[in-house]
């Protein structure tokens, strides 16, 4: 790929939510990335995020993106968003970061992809998690054969539900969303990262508590019905045949489970929370009576939610002609429909068939 972008790349940020300050954090120690627009539909919401963080541009995300004066978007609005705003984003000519899920739906962020590439354009996305230090040193002992051939992996979210901390959680709740929509993709991102493609899929799932109630903020006390099954099991097979249980649940009190681990025929990895990029990994092999912390790398730069953009930047800077992490967010995408299918119809999913039924449909 030839770019026409040269450091420092110009960035607009696309949704001036919470989550937009965890991005600048990072985005704001890079020499090679200046922020010069943000955007929101509440256009008020983001002039107040410019004049805070002197942002020389803001407004409407129409208008910003309309101007072609960017060369990369930073996406943080609601899922249902993402392609449309991608979509303008590339044709202003500009390389795409998608805050998680890529899209709703695998034909959509596979035509994002393909419209991207056709352009010469690159698309990445959240979770960036897989490129922090405790991602990458479980990724190494992996390669290193510390805990011999993955055979299994058991990952769970396990919490009561964001309506005890969140002031509005209801869109948490909505269809397409639910603890898989809203959380898998961070367990799904770190298990391919490390296991490789999903191949077969099996679900049950279950809601517990159909009605929530919202604990803190203005609202507190009110009630909301959840629309999304709230308790999901799955059952997932890698190409390597390696099964995976993983479990998402906004129903549980309390637990003391670990959110990953990895079962190899020589030991076992204990993760930490794929929604953070910080925390120890441990390992024990066969016939040992304790636990031990993997070493990890120190971090040459920043390292939080935005570190995925610094990879895509390192890309586009230099001349890469693909990003990874766009793709395996395709595939996270891929495998949370394959796990719609699987529970709704009760039979298992293969992603091959869904694939060929897809590729089908867009014939």
């Amino acid at each position: 790929m030839t770019s026409r972008h040269q450091p420092p790349l110009r960035c607009a940020i696309i949704g001036c939510g919470q989550v937009a300050q965890e991005y600048l954090s990072t985005l704001q120690h890079t020499a090679d990335l200046t922020i010069t627009a943000c955007a929101d539909i509440d256009r008020r919401a983001a002039e107040t995020f410019a004049e805070r963080h002197g942002i020389p541009n803001a407004g409407d995300p129409n208008d910003i993106l309309a101007t072609n004066t960017i060369d990369v978007a930073v996406i943080l609005t609601p899922p249902a968003t993402h392609v449309d705003l991608a979509c303008r984003a590339l044709d202003a000519g500009a390389h795409v970061y998608v805050e998680k899920p890529l899209s709703l739906t695998a034909a959509d962020s596979e035509l994002l992809l393909r419209t991207a590439s056709n352009k010469g354009l690159l698309v990445d996305a959240a979770p960036d998690t897989v490129l922090a230090p405790p991602a990458r040193a479980a990724s190494q002992a992996l390669a290193t054969d510390v805990i011999g051939t993955p055979l299994a992996a058991d990952a769970a979210l396990l919490a009561p539900g964001p309506e005890r901390w969140h002031p509005a959680p209801q869109p948490f709740y909505a269809s397409g969303a639910g603890p898989l929509g809203d959380m898998g993709p961070y367990y799904l991102a770190m298990l391919t990262y490390l296991l490789g493609p999903i191949d077969y899929v099996e679900a049950t799932t279950t809601s517990t508590r159909s009605e929530r109630t919202i604990r803190t903020g203005p609202h507190a006390g009110n009630t909301f019905r959840a629309d999304a099954p709230t308790h999901v099991v799955t059952l997932l097979r890698t190409r390597s045949q390696a099964l995976i249980t993983l479990t998402t649940s906004f129903d549980v009190a309390a637990t003391a489970r670990p959110h990953l681990e990895i079962y190899g025929t020589h030991g076992s990895l204990v993760l930490p929370d794929p929604n953070f990029h910080d925390g120890p990994v441990h390992y024990r092999r066969r016939g040992e009576q304790n636990w031990q912390e993997l070493p990890q790398d120190d971090a040459a730069g920043p390292t939080g939610r935005g570190l995925g953009v610094l990879d895509l930047v390192d890309s586009v800077c230099n001349n890469a002609s693909d990003c990874r992490s766009g793709h395996r967010a395709h595939h996270v995408v891929e495998i949370i429909e394959a796990i719609e299918f699987a529970r709704t119809s009760g039979h298992p999913a293969e992603l091959r068939l869904l694939r060929e039924e897809r590729g089908a449909s867009l014939r």
